[in-house]
């Protein structure tokens, strides 16, 4: 499988609350948080399906999917939720749009490696899953809204119930410092000290 068939889903969520106001709209070098992780995916994925609880605030061209959280207040898994439902790809590349380094490489390598028999392409880097920078199977599906229903909102817990493919350290380093691009803004300080970073 190559990114042709695959989407993106960007997952912008809302108001956050280390930084005081929604992070989708931080600019780094003139362009938003939500702008850059676009203009960078749609590079490689067929389209993006973009969740958040706030849809009017978007207004983004092209090959881009605006879709209101089907259920608001769930967090990031009920963003994943509402991106698989809304997608039309069997595979789903997903990543949260305060994540602006990834690498592009590495999303395309997860989808080049998933097999039929996987639910989740998942990096897996300093002990820990990196499960807002993964590859999903709409298979998931069931098992989501399983766990939403009873209130389970970590999405590190239910990949336990999922056929995972881990990506892990040799793999990663191929493509870079998983430091780099695993890392996301929570506070201003995060946001002063990654501003001299790019794709």
């Amino acid at each position: 499988m190559d990114c042709r068939g695959v989407n993106a889903i960007v997952l912008c969520g809302g108001k956050s609350s280390r930084m005081g106001f929604d992070k989708a709209f931080i600019k780094i070098d003139g362009k938003t948080l939500v702008e850059r992780q676009v203009k960078f995916l749609i590079r490689r994925f067929r389209n993006i399906v973009l969740v958040t609880d706030s849809p009017g605030k978007y207004k983004i061209q092209g090959r881009v999917k605006v879709v209101a959280d089907i259920v608001p207040g769930l967090g990031p898994l009920g963003g994943l939720y509402t991106g698989l439902k809304n997608s039309d790809s069997p595979y789903n590349f997903v990543a949260a749009c305060d994540m602006p380094f990834i690498s592009l490489d590495l999303a395309a390598y997860m989808a080049g490696s998933v097999k039929e028999d996987f639910q989740a392409v998942v990096p897996y880097h300093r002990n820990k899953y990196q499960p807002l920078c993964a590859l999903y199977s709409r298979d998931c599906l069931g098992k989501i809204g399983e766990a939403l229903a009873g209130g389970e909102l970590k999405l590190a817990r239910l990949l336990s119930q999922f056929k995972v493919r881990k990506i892990l350290k040799k793999e990663l380093f191929r493509f870079g410092d998983p430091d780099v691009f695993f890392r996301n803004i929570n506070t201003p300080r995060d946001l002063r000290l990654l501003k001299s970073f790019e794709h």
